[in-house]
């Protein structure tokens, strides 16, 4: 078989952590390429078994739906072609189609009616599919409740956790990044759109500043206006730490340096932050909806997201029960050490036997 893989993402966006390590999973297998959209240099970039063979120039465009056009035009796609998000499923390379749906959130939750609108446009290729990839069984309804598709055509293969997450000495880790080595340290991991929910998670904190002075909250990504209004107002400026645009090297060492991952989210296609904790030795509570439960299973404390009172419960729970804590860390190892890339990419050959053999 000879399949074009196709990716827009760099390796360590979200989505990128799936493209490129289903990519090293995938590229001693003969026949298939991996082809790069890379709007940030400006190029068609295709990968083989060593690496990078080929680069071509594409003209950008501000709007990125553009550029991919221009990068579908300037190289000649083999018939088989696995595209890796449904941000790309409008494009119509090859003959033979299997499209990775990651989530339908922004049909689901839009953060504007223009955002729903732009994409449906985007998206309108997953019903043309041959056959399309979910990364959980929570997107698979999705796409049958949305798009009416038979659930036949839809295979649910769920994500893996690379290796570098795993458990590290915490103190050399804080004492790496710049973190206090005496308080004990919340997590919480994500970018600030509304549904990741870190309002929820600044409440609860601010609640347990009250009872406790020996705790940080510690946020890796960018925070919204209103929730640093929110820590301006409470006076929680000393108390929570944001960081942004960290390398991606170092993201490990901040799962290993916390005692707790608080992420609440209201929906997920998956939840990646939930599996590299939990490989990571770090307790997670997280909510019991969308895709979230499929990847804690046993190993985690799900809450209603929207429930303040109840995760600032579950946080002072695990702050004052050592052996709650060390019971979760055990089952979280243990489950974490079912998600792997290779068998990830064992179970998308499959489908390309199925659909392209």
């Amino acid at each position: 078989m000879k399949i074009d893989i196709i990716n827009d993402q760099p390796e360590h966006s979200g989505a990128g952590v799936y493209a490129w390590n289903l990519y090293r999973a995938l590229k001693d297998q003969a026949g298939i390429r991996f082809v790069h959209y890379n709007h940030q240099g400006g190029s068609c970039d295709i990968y083989g078994k060593n690496g990078r063979d080929s680069r071509l120039s594409v003209a950008r465009s501000i709007a990125k739906p553009f550029f991919w056009k221009n990068c579908g035009r300037a190289y000649d796609h083999c018939e088989n072609i696995h595209i890796l998000s449904q941000n790309l499923s409008f494009l119509k390379p090859g003959k033979r189609r299997v499209i990775s749906c990651l989530d339908l959130i922004p049909l689901i939750m839009p953060e504007s009616l223009f955002e729903k609108y732009w994409r449906r446009i985007l998206y309108s290729g997953l019903k043309q599919a041959d056959h399309i990839i979910s990364i959980s069984r929570a997107t698979k309804d999705d796409l049958i409740r949305i798009y009416h598709i038979k659930p036949e055509k839809i295979t649910p293969i769920m994500l893996g956790v690379s290796p570098e997450y795993h458990p590290r000495d915490k103190i050399e880790c804080r004492q790496k990044l710049g973190l206090s080595v005496k308080d004990k340290i919340i997590l919480h991991v994500g970018t600030p759109a509304p549904r990741k929910n870190f309002i929820t998670v600044l409440k609860a904190f601010d609640q347990i500043t009250k009872s406790r002075q020996d705790v940080m909250l510690l946020k890796v990504g960018r925070i919204s206006n209103a929730e640093q209004a929110y820590i301006s107002l409470n006076d929680l400026s000393n108390r929570v730490l944001v960081r942004d645009n960290i390398p991606g090297d170092d993201l490990p060492l901040y799962y290993a340096a916390s005692d707790i991952l608080a992420f609440p989210s209201l929906y997920e296609g998956f939840g990646l932050p939930v599996l590299e904790a939990m490989a990571s030795g770090c307790p997670v509570i997280t909510s019991n909806t969308s895709s979230l439960p499929e990847v804690a299973g046993d190993a985690g404390i799900m809450i209603n997201p929207t429930d303040q009172e109840s995760l600032k419960d579950k946080i002072m729970e695990l702050l004052e029960n050592s052996k709650l804590t060390e019971e979760l860390i055990q089952k979280g190892l243990l489950r974490a050490k079912d998600f792997t890339w290779k068998r990830t990419a064992e179970e998308t050959l499959t489908v390309y036997k199925k659909i392209f053999g």
